[in-house]
């Protein structure tokens, strides 16, 4: 019989290809699915990459960083409620409030207490310019939340109100927080030494822990909020 009547010839010759087959469209398909698997892997990763530690943890998603907490003030005669509220400009530099009540207890001499002023976290804005913030989040956090205060307080003594001149407050304090991010609770510890105005005039020997030193523990809710101080159009790029 001639080759080119022989069965399967026509399909065999027809275009001058052999048809694939069934094993070989298998294979095709498998190789396709492997290389999409890869390129799927390979996006997942990326955007794991993304996802991790910047080492900002939330502080830039606004540009005011509110605290307000409550807890225990320790001072000469015992313990007192202690209540605390700052305002910070990108976690930096702001204002804060610093308020103490004995409830009535007889213990502290000093019945109530407010204080007013400025307190600086200066490691912050330096250690991210740096490419120091690199984890663990809570340790950053804790580093970064370093605070120096100084301002104004005004005193009931017991028996007494308080008086019409301020008298001066510097303080140290760090923030631990709970979560690994900016926003959420914080147990804040806080120290600090006072001079009462009397001090100034005084003529008898200068105690300065006799002046009024005060420890706090508060339990806080910091949160970022963006409120666009500078600039209303600011927009965050992410």
């Amino acid at each position: 019989m001639p080759a080119d009547l022989r069965p399967g010839a026509a399909r065999r010759d027809a275009g001058g290809v052999r048809p694939l087959s069934r094993a070989r469209v298998s294979w095709a398909r498998g190789a396709g699915l492997a290389v999409l698997l890869a390129l799927a892997s390979s996006a997942a990763a990326a955007r794991a990459e993304d996802d991790g530690p910047d080492g900002v943890y939330g502080r830039l998603d606004g540009d005011l960083d509110m605290r307000i907490g409550a807890g225990a003030a320790f001072a000469r005669g015992g313990p007192a409620l202690a209540a605390h509220a700052s305002l910070l400009y990108l976690s930096s530099a702001g204002l804060y409030v610093h308020y103490t009540d004995a409830l009535g207890t007889d213990g502290p001499a000093v019945t109530r207490s407010i204080a007013a002023g400025v307190v600086l976290e200066p490691l912050f804005l330096g250690r991210f310019a740096t490419n120091l913030e690199r984890g663990p989040a809570r340790l950053d956090l804790v580093l970064d939340s370093f605070a120096l205060g100084m301002g104004a307080f005004w005193e009931a003594p017991r028996g007494g109100t308080f008086g019409a001149e301020p008298g001066f407050e510097f303080s140290m304090g760090i923030g631990i927080p709970f979560f690994a991010t900016a926003t959420g609770p914080i147990l804040g510890v806080r120290g600090a030494l006072r001079i009462r105005p009397s001090a100034f005039t005084d003529a008898g020997p200068f105690r300065l822990i006799d002046q009024g030193a005060l420890l706090s523990v508060t339990l806080a809710w910091r949160h970022i909020v963006p409120v666009h101080l500078v600039d209303a159009a600011d927009r965050l790029v992410r």
